[in-house]
């Protein structure tokens, strides 16, 4: 037979302790219906044949009891926890302002977003000049009128900085490259 486990052992001697210093029951929680306070038939001596159906009718009516407030005034305004104001303090309380409704603050235009590029160095062949750029995982060779990214056009390099348009928006931003050795 497999040993019980030392944390079940523990479990049960805790109910078993809290099972015997639990107070006595009292009287005073429980009210027995007519029914169970009936003698059985068994402890009257009288043999039982069968069992007997009895309807329950409640033997007085029922007294149903509408919710009060608790201040008592029945006249207290159901949606808040304060008390309705009495009428002389009405007159003098005036329902604050309508802030004055000024027009909504149209949302800013849209920007394109930070360049995605990282200048690495740049290079001339033949009078033309191309600048090493690092996109994301990828190194690029830029050159002026080249497409990068699908989004950005390469418009101009000159001083130093390259001038690159994001298509979608129209939008127009720099990248300092350096000057070309």
């Amino acid at each position: 037979m497999k040993k019980p486990s030392p944390l079940l052992v523990v479990a049960l001697c805790g109910v078993l302790l809290a099972a015997y210093f639990a107070p006595p029951p009292s009287g005073d929680d429980v009210q027995l219906s007519e029914h169970a306070r009936a003698p059985s038939p068994q402890s009257t001596g009288v043999p039982a044949s069968r069992p007997e159906r009895t309807a329950t009718r409640p033997s007085a009516t029922v007294e149903v009891l509408r919710i009060r407030p608790r201040d008592g005034s029945d006249t207290a305004d159901a949606s808040t926890w304060f008390p309705a104001p009495r009428p002389v303090l009405a007159k003098l309380i005036a329902p604050p302002p309508a802030p004055p409704s000024a027009a909504p603050i149209p949302p800013p235009p849209p920007q394109a977003p930070p360049l995605p590029f990282k200048a690495l160095g740049q290079y001339t062949d033949g009078g033309q000049v191309g600048v090493f750029l690092q996109y994301h995982d990828q190194n690029l060779v830029a050159r002026v009128g080249d497409t990068l990214a699908e989004h950005y056009k390469v418009e101009s390099l000159a001083n130093g900085v390259l001038t690159l348009r994001y298509l979608p928006l129209s939008q127009t931003q720099t990248l300092e490259v350096g000057a070309a050795n």
